[in-house]
C-alpha cells in the first residue's frame, strides 16, 4: 500500500515536471505579441467622373482628379484634402517610341520622376488588364503555405497566397471586409474586393493616390488628409512606374501597411521632405521603411 502510494507520487512528480517543461518551453517559441485589434470600417470610395480623358473621385475626404488631352500624353492629377483645402498638383507627360513610353512627372514645374513603361500611366484600361492578369498568375513551384507572427500580427505566405499578408481565417476578415489590424509598430489595412476592383479600373496615377486617401482617412483629422495626399502622390508615381507588380491578393483585394509612428523623409515629390508615417508598403513592396523593420 505504501509502495503504490509513493509510486503514484512519482508519477505526480514527473507529471508536472513535463508540464512545467512544456510551459517553460511555450514561453520560448511563443513570439511577442501584441494586443492585436482588428477594427472594421467603410471606405467610402465614389467614382465622380470616369471618362477616357477625365476621371474624378472621392476617397473619403480626399478628392482626386485627373484631366488628360485627347491623345493622353499630358495630365494634370491634383490630389485635394477637403477638410483643409490643401491641394498637391502634378502634371505627366507622355511621349511613345517603338511601343515603349517614357514618363515625365513634374511638381511646381519642376521635373521629379522620370521613367519608362511598356503601357501609358494614364490610360484607365491598362489597370485592370495588368491587376486582373497578376491576379490570376499562379507559381509554378508549389510550396505549402504556413503561418508565422510579424510585427504581432499572424502571416501566411507561400503556396495559394499571392504575397505575404495577415491571416484571413485567424482575424475572421471576409474579403468584402473594409478592415485594418492594428499591430506592434504598423496597421495592416485591407481593401475589400470590391473597393480593390474599383481601384483597379482607375488609371494607374489616380490608383495609388486613392489609397493615399485612405490613409488619410485612418489618421484622422485634417493633418491626417494632407498626409494622405502626399502620400498618394508619391504612390502615383510608384504606381506609374511599375504597375506590373502583383497588387491583388489571391481574393482580389488590396492590402498595404503603414506605421503608426512619423518623422520627416525624403519623398520624391513636393515638399520632397515630408511629416509621414515611417514605414510604407503596399502588395509585395515596400516603398519606404524608416523603421528597419524589413519585410513580413
Amino acid at each position: 500500500m505504501i509502495l503504490s502510494l509513493d509510486f503514484e507520487v512519482d508519477e505526480m512528480k514527473r507529471a508536472l515536471a513535463v508540464l512545467l517543461v512544456l510551459v517553460m518551453l511555450g514561453s520560448v517559441i511563443t513570439p511577442a505579441m501584441a494586443n492585436t485589434e482588428v477594427t472594421r470600417t467603410h471606405v467610402k470610395l465614389i467614382l465622380r467622373e470616369k471618362s477616357r480623358t477625365s476621371t474624378v473621385v472621392e476617397v473619403n475626404n480626399v478628392l482626386i482628379s485627373l484631366k488628360s488631352n485627347k491623345n493622353l500624353t499630358k495630365a494634370n492629377l491634383e490630389i485635394k484634402d477637403l477638410k483643409t483645402g490643401k491641394t498637391y498638383i502634378f502634371e505627366y507627360r507622355v511621349s511613345e517610341n517603338n511601343g515603349k513610353y517614357t514618363i515625365e512627372v513634374y511638381s511646381k514645374g519642376r521635373l521629379v520622376n522620370k521613367y519608362e513603361s511598356k503601357y501609358n500611366p494614364l490610360d484607365s484600361n491598362v489597370t485592370k488588364k495588368l491587376l486582373s492578369e497578376n491576379s490570376k498568375r499562379v507559381a509554378n513551384i508549389r510550396i505549402l503555405s504556413y503561418s508565422y507572427w510579424w510585427d504581432g500580427v499572424k502571416f501566411v505566405k507561400w503556396y495559394g497566397v499571392k504575397y505575404p499578408h495577415p491571416d484571413y481565417a485567424y482575424y475572421r476578415i471576409e474579403p468584402w471586409d473594409d478592415s485594418y489590424i492594428t499591430g506592434n509598430k504598423l496597421v495592416h489595412y485591407h481593401i475589400s474586393d470590391y473597393n480593390s476592383q474599383k481601384i483597379a479600373g482607375l488609371p494607374p496615377v489616380v490608383a495609388g493616390a486613392v489609397i493615399g486617401g485612405i490613409v488619410g482617412e485612418v489618421l484622422g483629422g485634417g493633418v491626417g488628409g494632407v498626409v494622405g495626399g502626399i502620400v498618394g502622390g508619391v504612390l502615383a508615381l510608384w504606381f506609374g512606374a511599375d504597375l506590373s507588380n502583383m497588387l491583388l491578393d489571391e481574393h482580389g483585394s488590396i492590402w498595404f501597411w503603414f506605421s503608426k509612428s512619423f518623422s520627416w523623409v525624403t519623398v520624391p515629390v513636393a515638399p520632397y521632405v515630408a511629416w509621414v508615417p515611417n514605414y510604407f508598403r503596399v502588395a509585395s513592396y515596400t516603398l519606404w521603411d524608416a523603421l528597419g523593420i524589413g519585410n513580413p
